[in-house]
């Protein structure tokens, strides 16, 4: 069961995850309600296919904003529930896709990583520079590889974030 204080944690979350500034984050900006393009389908509106509107980016800043808020409503659950184990959950799949190379999904994983860990080894804060490294590598070869500038963000993100919990 959930305390007061955490239902109205919740509640707050709920709320301003609602507002339009939030869409932004969630890459979803240029709608009138969230709703709107989430329930859309095909099936119900044949107006609507993948290409009709247009996809908007979704910022590494934005991801780190979105997980923040995120972990803030898990730890308030977590409080309530002694034997939840959501967060030790999230943080391994999140290392699992933040070492495994994916052009796509490696570089939001370290940035979730960065943001959701309590902890980080010698051994995860070497593969987070390793991979530092060869997008550095990979950018020297040419500029316009664009992934390779995303997966360099992510990995200065994610160690910025794991600073704090590195051994003096």
């Amino acid at each position: 069961y959930l305390t007061e204080e955490t239902k109205q944690v919740l509640r707050l979350s709920l709320t301003e995850f609602s507002l339009p500034k939030f869409y932004l984050l969630f890459g979803i900006s240029k709608v009138k309600s969230a709703a709107v393009i989430a329930f859309r389908s095909s099936y119900r509106d044949r107006s609507f296919s993948p290409g009709s509107y247009e996809r908007e980016t979704f910022a590494l800043t934005s991801l780190e904003t979105v997980t923040e808020a995120l972990l803030e409503i898990m730890e308030a659950c977590m409080r309530d529930i002694p034997t939840c184990k959501w967060l030790d959950q999230w943080t391994e799949l999140a290392q699992k896709f933040a070492f495994q190379y994916n052009p796509s999904l490696q570089p939001r994983a370290l940035v979730v990583f960065g943001c959701i860990s309590k902890r980080v080894s010698h051994g995860q804060r070497g593969l987070i520079i390793r991979i530092l490294s060869k997008g550095l590598e990979s950018c020297l070869k040419g500029p316009d590889n664009y992934n390779s500038q995303v997966l360099i963000e992510a990995t200065v993100i994610a160690l910025t974030k794991l600073q704090p919990l590195l051994n003096k």
